[in-house]
């Protein structure tokens, strides 16, 4: 998967080493030249310096070859700008990060699909307090609909597994690990094993083949 990342803050910079450790090819654009340079000393993104709504600098970075185009600046004008813009040149879906959920509408009326930190935190707080566990519980839907936020419980029968070895279905991304009282954030060394308790992204139409990958039938 390509992902090109608008915004070099904690958010920007947290995908970019997540998807790159699992082995997805990042760049990002970051306008502050420090945070630019640690980016890039710390992840395998292509990190470009300058602002995300400039239209040269989104097709220095393969804008139109992107598969993903997350846009998670802490202002939500630049999030639509660059979103609209990579639509335009070719990226193949896109997704913003919501800073005020005043501005929700503003996304809708665009078509602009949203994830809000808000929103998730009740999400997901919602699923941990269920007592009906499941192997694989739907925290969450996002991109209108059509990307699923899913929290698998792994098998006692799973042998443990290195995450690069792991035949996810694309596009999928593995947003934490949840052993115990330990929170993980994966790459590609990561080892999945039993009662492991993943957070992952993925297309709805891949959530059953995500399943039969992480939640294996004995």
């Amino acid at each position: 998967m390509r992902a090109l990342i608008v915004g070099g803050g904690e958010v920007g910079a947290y995908l970019a080493q997540v998807l790159g450790a699992q082995g997805h090819t990042v760049s990002l654009i970051e306008s502050d030249s420090k945070r630019a340079t640690a980016i890039s000393e710390t992840t395998k993104a292509m990190v470009l310096l300058g602002d995300g709504t400039d239209i040269q600098l989104l097709r220095d970075g393969d804008v139109h070859r992107a598969d993903w185009v997350l846009a998670v600046t802490g202002k939500d004008q630049d999030n639509i700008v660059a979103c609209q813009l990579s639509m335009t040149l070719g990226a193949k879906r896109v997704l913003a990060r919501l800073n005020d959920p005043k501005n929700r509408h503003t996304f809708d009326a665009l078509h602009i699909p949203v994830v809000a930190v808000t929103d998730m935190m009740v999400q997901v707080i919602s699923a941990e307090v269920d007592l009906d566990v499941q192997e694989a519980v739907r925290v969450a839907l996002l991109g209108r609909g059509q990307v699923s936020l899913l929290r698998l419980e792994i098998p006692s029968h799973a042998s443990p597994r290195r995450v690069i070895d792991l035949e996810l279905p694309h596009p999928t991304i593995l947003v934490t690990v949840m052993r115990g009282e330990e929170v993980l954030v994966p790459g590609a060394e990561t080892i999945i094993q039993a009662g492991d308790r993943v957070l992952a992204v993925t297309n709805v139409d891949q959530e059953v083949a995500l399943r039969g990958v992480l939640c294996p039938v004995a």
